[in-house]
């Protein structure tokens, strides 16, 4: 359970580490746009030289971080690293204050960054698996708000820790106390950071530790804290706000399991767009033909890999079976795909809805529907969809 972070954290770069190095390619010098550098400087206790040192932003008030323009790389020497971002890039996106947000990780541990141009950011820290003990100097006023969230985590966390860690430190561990007690720790970090979020402000900061709190919510499988922070995004985020994306994915974590799709069930019906923004429900194939939903994302090697045999399986079947892509990236992203011959959709909100009804645990994920609009199965990866197509 205390992984949590780090499996976000680790997923989300190392999705952003292969892009960036696509990217590099793409970005010519005459798209550079000079700017007063963001200087990113480490002083670490407790990290081994050589560890990996990634400095990432992402353009856009969205959890995709498709839409990065460079991955920034050191490695930490003497317990120190020095990163400069000296431009912004003229694509598909424009940089600016508002919209830019930075990612730093080192080795396992992250924290993210908040800099306008010109800023000298610093950097201390030592390893931690709670994230606690990082800190950054920035000139930005969200970086010294993380370091307030950080703060109250820090205190409402320290007798709790301060038990695992003599659960841990025994020469006869036990493992049934230890796991308790990981329980409790996380109880107490959704609780009291819900106490403390009451009273904040509905930003980045704000959402992301949303986003936190409902992805702990989610793995202990508590339905009384899932509510209280359901109550507490209908309380304090507003219905106009531009999400940024950690709204989008802590609603989708909140979904109750009673409310999940399982196999034998009827399929409902949902609401999406094609590349020309025309809209399409489910139910115009669902019900009239067998029906195979592929939920996928650009960074997905294995959802990429086994088109050309969907393409040949489709190609001889469609009269008989519909196949819909359900692109679960943000609309830029997806639009920027190469295209497919089938259905090929996106409902403009991350595949938030039909993900949590499903409880999707990764891609790609395979929905089969029936003739007669049953669900007929549900798998994650490409080998059930091979073996369902030798059925035919």
């Amino acid at each position: 359970m205390k992984n949590y972070y780090f499996i976000f954290l680790f997923c989300m770069f190392s999705v952003l580490n292969s892009w960036g190095q696509t990217q590099d390619s793409k970005n010519s010098e005459e798209k550079r746009i000079p700017i007063d550098p963001i200087i990113v400087e480490g002083e670490l206790t407790g990290v081994p030289d050589g560890t990996p040192v990634n400095f990432s932003y992402r353009v856009g008030k969205t959890m995709s971080y498709y839409n990065v323009n460079w991955t920034l790389v050191d490695t930490v020497r003497n317990g120190k690293f020095h990163i400069e971002k000296k431009y912004i890039y003229k694509d598909k996106h424009v940089e600016n204050d508002d919209n830019v947000e930075y990612d730093l990780l080192v080795g396992r541990c992250g924290i993210p960054i908040y800099a306008y141009p010109g800023a000298r950011v610093k950097v201390t820290g030592t390893p931690d698996p709670e994230f606690l003990n990082w800190r950054a100097e920035s000139n930005h006023p969200l970086q010294k708000e993380l370091d307030e969230y950080t703060d109250y985590r820090r205190e409402k966390l320290s007798t709790i820790k301060k038990k695992l860690q003599e659960a841990y430190e025994t020469d006869d561990i036990d493992d049934d106390l230890v796991k308790k007690l990981e329980r409790e720790k996380d109880s107490i970090h959704v609780v009291s950071m819900l106490d403390f979020m009451k009273n904040r402000e509905c930003n980045s900061v704000f959402t992301f530790e949303l986003m936190r709190i409902s992805t702990i919510s989610y793995l202990l499988g508590s339905e009384k804290l899932s509510d209280r922070i359901r109550n507490i995004i209908k309380e304090k985020v507003p219905v106009e706000y531009d999400d940024d994306g950690f709204v989008i994915r802590a609603k989708r974590l909140l979904i109750p399991s009673s409310e999940h799709l399982h196999e034998g069930e009827k399929m409902i019906d949902f609401t999406f767009y094609d590349r020309d923004d025309k809209e399409h429900k489910l139910s115009e194939f669902v019900g009239k033909k067998i029906v195979i939903l592929q939920f996928s994302t650009a960074s997905c090697g294995p959802c990429h890999a086994v088109r050309p045999t969907i393409e040949e399986f489709y190609t001889k079947h469609k009269k008989e079976v519909e196949v819909i892509t359900i692109s679960f990236d943000d609309e830029k992203t997806w639009k920027s795909e190469e295209k497919v011959s089938w259905q090929d959709w996106n409902d403009h909100a991350s595949g938030s809805t039909i993900g949590a009804k499903f409880d999707i645990p990764g891609y790609p994920f395979y929905v089969i529907i029936r003739q007669d609009g049953i669900i007929g199965s549900t798998f994650p990866g490409n080998k059930e969809l091979l073996d369902y197509f030798k059925t035919f």
